[in-house]
């Protein structure tokens, strides 16, 4: 087990929370659903076999075409989940609508993938490491897991984090984990707020607000059983050179990488009266700047040095 940092602000691990008059503390699991039939159980029970917490379940299905809904029916009628039956909008616009869909009053919300297994303690580890913190600080909480193949065979941990995250490594490279993630009611307000047009990874997005303008805590901590199906919407976890095929096929072949810079102006755009000055400058520099001004900008961008090198031929040759 290891410690939980906070990457953009001070401040040690809490001790759990309490709720007022001793009431154990609720959390809103928010789950995206696409054709998960074969799975979903599994991520499901889990999700609601929480240890310590009040665990709520909200499942929006994103237009399955198999039997998903017919699985999770059951759930709905015993009381045990809320079903939202909605059309298909792509796992970014489905997980930024359930998060306005969960009620103002709750003030956790965890993001639940269809085809994962949490461990019992989840939940109530997160809420240890942030529940006594400001709650007006816009805060997202995030770990790391253990990546199985889809037999749920044990294949490796992840290492996200290999050398730090901050503002700046968040700019350039995704490396929470929507999966693992929690977040306080002041940062769901300011991400919904937002609104998704312009948002290329809701998980990215959601850590870029929360580095931005509050804080965002990462808990070198395996908190889930991460399943490897062949159909997940991310490639994390796969070899390397899969996940190099998928980055070349992504950002060099498909065009994505104007969709990055488009996340980064939504970020100014819609936050950047409340970033403090060194981020904000940070940020327009990117945004705004040239490419001599990107390539030598002094800051480390990327969690290794092959990446930092890439990113900044990238920058060098106008392609971000």
């Amino acid at each position: 087990m290891g410690a939980a940092r906070a990457v953009t602000g001070g401040g040690t691990r809490a001790a759990p929370p309490v709720a007022a008059g001793g009431a154990r503390p609720v959390v809103a699991v928010a789950m995206s659903t696409y054709n998960g039939a074969d799975h979903v159980v599994a991520q499901l029970e889990s999700a609601l076999s929480q240890d310590g917490v009040d665990v709520r379940v909200y499942v929006r299905d994103d237009g399955s075409t198999d039997g998903t809904l017919d699985v999770l029916s059951p759930y709905e009628r015993a009381g045990e989940i809320v079903l939202v039956r909605g059309r298909n909008l792509g796992v970014v616009g489905s997980f930024m609508e359930l998060l306005s869909l969960v009620p103002s009053d709750v003030p956790y919300v965890a993001l639940c993938d269809q085809d994962d297994v949490w461990h019992p303690d989840k939940l109530a580890r997160a809420l240890a490491v942030v529940g006594e913190k400001d709650p007006r600080v816009p805060r997202a909480y995030c770990s790391e897991y253990v990546f199985c193949d889809a037999d749920m065979v044990p294949q490796g941990r992840s290492h996200l984090n290999r050398s730090g995250v901050d503002f700046a490594r968040m700019l350039y490279e995704n490396v929470t984990s929507g999966n693992t993630m929690v977040l306080n009611r002041a940062l769901v307000d300011c991400v919904t707020a937002a609104g998704r047009e312009g948002v290329y990874c809701h998980d990215w997005w959601i850590a870029l607000v929360a580095c931005a303008v509050g804080e965002l805590v990462y808990d070198d901590f395996c908190s889930l059983e991460y399943r490897r199906t062949g159909s997940n919407a991310s490639p994390t976890g796969s070899s390397g050179l899969a996940l190099l095929r998928y980055r070349v096929r992504t950002f060099l072949a498909g065009g994505e990488l104007a969709r990055v810079t488009e996340q980064l102006r939504k970020l100014d755009a819609c936050l950047g009266g409340r970033m403090d000055d060194e981020r904000r400058a940070l940020l327009r520099r990117f945004v705004d700047g040239g490419r001599l001004a990107k390539a030598l900008a002094p800051v480390r961008l990327r969690q290794t040095l092959a990446a930092e090198a890439a990113l900044r031929a990238m920058f060098l040759l106008g392609m971000l």
